[in-house]
């Protein structure tokens, strides 16, 4: 009796996945081609990627902060060595040296106050569009690997299919889905 009922669901099992194992949505109609849709997103990327004006801006300001920052630093060591030693040196020469020092203070402040906003912000700039130039790529890869597995027959059409199941071991049945993609 119980070889008979085993068999009995054995055979139920396998006919009712031969039978019902079938697609719900025909693949025909759902099939969407998705070639335009990265074209249109490698382009969006495309449009913002371009990063070769910021290396240039930030080379131009670099050189201004450098600039700047020479001049400040010969400011400070006028500054320094007239105020370290005010005894070592006549009048005219500790004024002269002070006046160069201020004169180096006042002539750093422009080259700072442009080349720092500009440095600051092509840096920023580089790093957005280093990261559109990086999901670019991505998109085209992804772009080839679609290519690849449309040439090569395999569909990305997304597939549900049911299988009736039955479970002998707990006594309880269902349906099974698979989805494919």
């Amino acid at each position: 009796m119980m070889l008979r009922r085993m068999l009995l669901i054995t055979f139920f099992c396998f006919f009712c996945n031969l039978c019902f194992g079938k697609d719900l949505f025909p693949s025909e109609n759902n099939e969407i081609d998705s070639v335009e849709v990265y074209y249109d997103l490698i382009a969006e990327e495309n449009y913002n990627a371009d990063y070769k004006p910021n290396v240039t801006g930030m080379i131009i300001g670099g050189s201004l902060t450098g600039v700047g920052m020479f001049l400040a630093g010969v400011a400070i060591y006028e500054w320094y060595s007239v105020h370290s030693h005010p005894d070592s040196e006549n009048f005219g020469d500790g004024l002269g040296r002070s006046l160069f020092g201020i004169f180096c203070a006042l002539g750093s402040i422009p080259f700072l106050g442009v080349g720092i906003p500009v440095l600051s912000y092509n840096i920023y700039q580089y790093s957005v569009r280093k990261k559109h130039a990086c999901k670019r790529d991505e998109y085209q890869n992804a772009l080839d690997r679609y290519k690849l597995r449309k040439n090569d027959g395999e569909s990305s059409v997304f597939r549900i299919m049911l299988f009736p199941s039955l479970n002998v071991i707990d006594g309880g049945g269902g349906i099974n889905a698979f989805l494919l993609f």
